[in-house]
């Protein structure tokens, strides 16, 4: 277990080579409000999380609070682990004009790969500061602690490989960016607007007034948008049957596919699919869709 530090609030460890492995795990029990960052500094580490990452030497990984992840860290590796309550990410990323990067770092996993002189002069001398100053349990300041731990993301940030996102860009156009990219990777799977919602950290009444304010659209007016994207490209396309796009796109009925497709577009499936041949699509030199085709 991570040390405990002002409570429950923050929690610090400096694991040094040893001869046994640890496992370290995020995102439930006491630290499901926890945001982790870890930083190797020699060896090796992996986070299991859904899928398997290998974290090498001189790179840093951040882990939101409320994603289920173990970070496993074998014999001989040095790594430093950090985490925060989502309680004091308002003292951590601060409101100023970097404040919104910071917040879309920590709300996605992400590796960043350095340079060992990045971690040598710009990230150790932070947290040694970091544990002078959690070991002066006399005079500790958690003003202190969260203005270091600000520096530390900020230091991320301008390493990682975080695309799209520059100090012209408002809160808005940040949200509805991370929005669009959830849905690329989850409209298959039909998810409903509350699990954006919860995966965006933010109300539906948020979600949806920013979405009405820039696109004119609900929420799940644009997740049906990109459904039907898919949806017309696989019918043009594809020689399956219908019921074999509607499986592909989350539907295990197929008279569900069918009417939502006819309610968006006025005709059935079927209709749509005896209107346009594979022999169009390549005349008219159709490229696939992503979410870059949104309103």
């Amino acid at each position: 277990m991570l040390t405990n530090i002002i409570g429950s609030m923050v929690r610090f460890e400096s694991i040094q080579p040893g001869l046994q492995s640890r496992v370290f795990s995020t995102g439930n029990d006491n630290f499901s409000d926890f945001n982790l960052i870890g930083l190797i500094q020699r060896g090796e580490a992996t986070v299991l999380m859904e899928e398997r990452h290998p974290v090498l030497e001189s790179s840093i990984f951040c882990i939101p609070h409320k994603k289920n992840a173990k970070v496993l860290v074998p014999a001989g590796s040095q790594v430093w682990l950090l985490g925060y309550r989502d309680e004091l990410g308002s003292l951590v990323t601060g409101s100023d004009l970097d404040s919104a990067k910071l917040e879309t770092l920590m709300r996605q996993f992400t590796i960043t790969s350095c340079s060992k002189q990045d971690i040598d002069d710009e990230f150790l001398p932070l947290l040694r500061l970091l544990k002078a100053e959690i070991s002066s349990a006399n005079k500790r300041s958690r003003t202190v602690i969260c203005s270091i731990i600000r520096v530390l993301l900020i230091g991320i940030y301008r390493l990682s490989n975080i695309e799209s996102i520059r100090l012209t860009h408002s809160p808005d156009e940040l949200v509805l960016q991370q929005f669009r990219q959830l849905v690329e990777v989850e409209y298959r799977n039909r998810r409903s607007v509350s699990y954006y919602c919860q995966e965006l950290i933010m109300t539906y009444d948020r979600l949806h007034a920013i979405c009405q304010r820039n696109l004119k659209k609900s929420p799940l007016q644009l997740i049906n948008n990109r459904v039907l994207i898919e949806a017309t490209s696989r019918l043009k396309k594809s020689a399956g049957s219908i019921q074999a796009i509607a499986n592909d796109l989350g539907y295990s009925d197929g008279s569900q596919f069918s009417h939502f497709f006819k309610k968006e577009t006025g005709i059935s499936p079927s209709q749509f699919k005896r209107n346009h041949t594979e022999k169009d699509v390549i005349k008219n030199g159709e490229n696939p869709p992503d979410f870059s085709d949104w309103p």
